[in-house]
């Protein structure tokens, strides 16, 4: 019984850790964010104890902050972080695109190019909400293709930690919203099997939203 208890507890934790990183992934929690345990198990519909131990782990992954009060922070980005970080995923994912080029099939390829049009269309409405979750099912999409799951997860885990910057990655400019997008010629380099060229894409695409949060983040 007491067995069970414990197990029980554990996959609650998980399940908030869980849905707290895909809050943090995708901006929806804001650099600076204060989080407080007793409102988060009110909001989940939990008790406290396995919101603190996902709070807990998430503060020994980097991606918050512990404070005196039973509160936690999401963290502001130093530039000198983001730059590290930065570099570091252009390495990872870019080993990641260029390994799953040879499996990017006609079923993936189809499967691809629907989740770009998801993400275009959800830039082309103004929602940047909708922009970020679709622009991380595209590219995490691509990623689980290279069947390296250890890659994948230290990359959710950079995302992790870097991911409430992406607020800032919104509105952009018109001319970038309906210019060609970096996603269009990587889909012809995934369709094209060419993995290099993909990689190097990928990289450019790091690079371009890098510049962005420089603008809209770091130089406010």
């Amino acid at each position: 019984m007491i067995e069970m208890d414990k197990a029980q507890r554990m996959s609650l934790t998980a399940q908030v850790e869980s849905s707290l990183r895909s809050a943090l992934i995708v901006g929806k929690l804001k650099p600076g964010a204060r989080l407080v345990t007793r409102d988060l198990a009110a909001q989940l519909g939990t008790s406290i104890t396995p919101v603190r131990e996902a709070l807990l782990r998430l503060v020994s992954a980097g991606a918050l902050d512990a404070t005196p009060a039973a509160a936690f922070l999401v963290p502001e980005m130093s530039l000198q972080r983001f730059e590290e970080i930065t570099l570091i995923r252009k390495q990872l994912e870019g080993l990641a695109v260029r390994t799953a080029t040879p499996f990017v099939k006609k079923k993936q390829l189809s499967e691809l190019k629907k989740l770009c049009v998801s993400f275009m269309q959800a830039k082309l409405s103004g929602d940047a909400a909708l922009a970020l979750e679709a622009n991380r099912a595209f590219r995490f999409t691509l990623y689980g293709y290279a069947q390296m799951p250890t890659l994948e997860a230290l990359i959710e885990q950079l995302w992790v930690q870097i991911g409430p910057c992406f607020n800032y990655l919104y509105p952009q400019p018109a001319e970038v919203v309906n210019g060609h997008h970096n996603y269009d010629h990587l889909l012809e380099a995934l369709q094209a099997g060419d993995g290099v060229t993909s990689e190097k894409i990928l990289m450019k695409a790091i690079d371009d939203g890098a510049a962005i949060l420089k603008q809209h983040y770091f130089e406010q």
